[in-house]
């Protein structure tokens, strides 16, 4: 990778080591720092969107041409633009521009900073609305106060009813202002911010140590532009039975971004409170701090209704008829795996259909999913789940001594009170 000596005198590349990394993408801190002389912070948007789109493929050459095609675009700056690099395309040009105006105060194109402006709100507009549910709703509703008001929301609901599913498509219908992390299962630090860093938009070279990445995370985010959401977020919490591994991840979180407004939302499962009692009860670490942090807590249903069930066969399988999207919800709100066991059964009838040549699925093809592959798979499970095999006599390794007191009784914790009993994570603190 070449450094910023070699890059021009004036050029914005200087501002960062290894600047080849612009070929893969508009680098987050460097479009924060443009944005800090920005104001209001509404005007912010536009520029986001460029850099949210630059790390996508072909993200930026897509945008280019879709505003010199409907645009009102002035094209003679753009060809002064092609002129005066020797290019005398068009879209190469724009692209250009696009790099400029996210990284260079000096630079100041208004028609195609409007022009990006208008075709983000009507990106928005147009792209295709998700099954509507309860949880997509009230997932849709957390997030957006998540970012409005700057605050850390936490939102716990069971495995299997579509969380993930609705933050990644309210992430992707925030133009670029919401980013989505998937938090890392190790304990590492390089892993957990190479995460938050991949989807800023950052260089995560091996080159960088931990510490210069997460240097690099907090520059971005200081602006509390970007709202930051963490899925998985059970797996903030050390996953190793060291007595005294404090939790590192949660303590970066309340002090690096909550402390200084930045908006985060924790998208987790119960297993989050477990982890929380059991560092707790390992460490002597406290939670006031944290749970004093918690802005607003969204507590999402147990499980979807037969209405929500039928919506979201009905967008899986938009080629069925109503009996069959009726008998997938039957079936669904009567397997263990819930919402999943839709996504099982439509696939494996579209699987089928491509066998036999055919593109849509048939009422035949989902019976024949459910009666051959899906059912009998749900049914080995239940048994494996029902009858577990004993295990012998040190088949596993010994916890450390003293990991497992207390355990058996979760309601004794020393100066922790057992919210979740109470269906509430702190005195103060509604829930739905």
């Amino acid at each position: 990778m070449s450094n910023t000596r070699h890059a021009p005198p004036g050029s914005p590349s200087r501002q960062e080591r290894y600047a080849s990394s612009f070929e893969s993408g508009l680098l987050a801190n460097l479009v924060a720092k443009r944005c800090a002389e920005i104001d209001p912070p509404s005007d912010r948007a536009a520029l986001w969107f460029v850099q949210w789109l630059s790390w996508q493929r072909n993200g930026l050459h897509n945008l280019a041409a879709e505003l010199l095609r409907s645009a009102p675009l002035k094209e003679w700056r753009a060809v002064e633009t092609a002129m005066s690099f020797g290019k005398p395309d068009l879209s190469a040009a724009l692209c250009h521009d696009l790099n400029r105006l996210c990284l260079d105060p000096a630079f100041g194109l208004a028609d195609v900073w409007e022009a990006v402006d208008d075709y983000r709100a009507k990106w928005i507009r147009e792209r295709p609305a998700i099954a509507p549910t309860i949880v997509t709703r009230r997932m849709a509703e957390a997030l957006e106060y998540a970012k409005d008001t700057r605050c850390l929301t936490l939102i716990d609901g069971p495995a299997r009813t579509g969380k993930t599913f609705a933050a990644k498509d309210w992430c992707e219908r925030s133009a670029g202002l919401a980013r989505y992390v998937q938090v890392p299962c190790t304990n590492d630090d390089r892993a957990f911010f190479s995460a938050i860093a991949s989807a800023l938009g950052l260089s995560c070279s091996r080159n960088y140590k931990a510490a210069e990445i997460r240097d690099r995370i907090e520059e971005t985010l200081a602006s509390g532009d970007l709202l930051l959401v963490l899925d998985e977020a059970h797996y903030l919490w050390p996953q190793n039975w060291q007595r005294f591994a404090m939790p590192a991840r949660v303590n970066w979180v309340m002090t690096a971004l909550v402390n200084r407004g930045v908006p985060v939302a924790l998208v987790t499962t119960p297993q989050f409170y477990n982890a929380q009692k059991q560092v707790e009860r390992n460490t002597g670490w406290t939670s006031e701090q944290f749970i004093g942090r918690i802005g607003h807590v969204e507590r999402l249903p147990q499980r979807l209704d037969k209405s929500d069930l039928f919506t979201v066969a009905k967008a899986l399988l938009p080629e069925g008829d109503v009996a069959t999207w009726k008998a997938l919800a039957a079936y669904a709100d009567l397997s263990k795996k819930h919402l999943a066991s839709i996504e099982a059964i439509v696939k494996r009838a579209h699987w089928l259909a491509r066998q036999d040549d055919r593109q849509a699925a048939t009422s035949g093809d989902v019976k024949r999913a459910m009666k051959e592959s899906v059912i009998p798979s749900d049914e080995a499970l239940a048994q494996s789940l029902a009858t577990p095999a004993k295990a012998s006599r040190r088949t596993f390794a010994m916890p450390p001594r003293g990991f497992g007191e207390g355990i058996a009784d979760t309601r004794r914790d020393s100066g922790f009170e057992d919210f979740t009993s109470r269906g509430e994570i702190a005195p103060g603190l509604v829930t739905k």
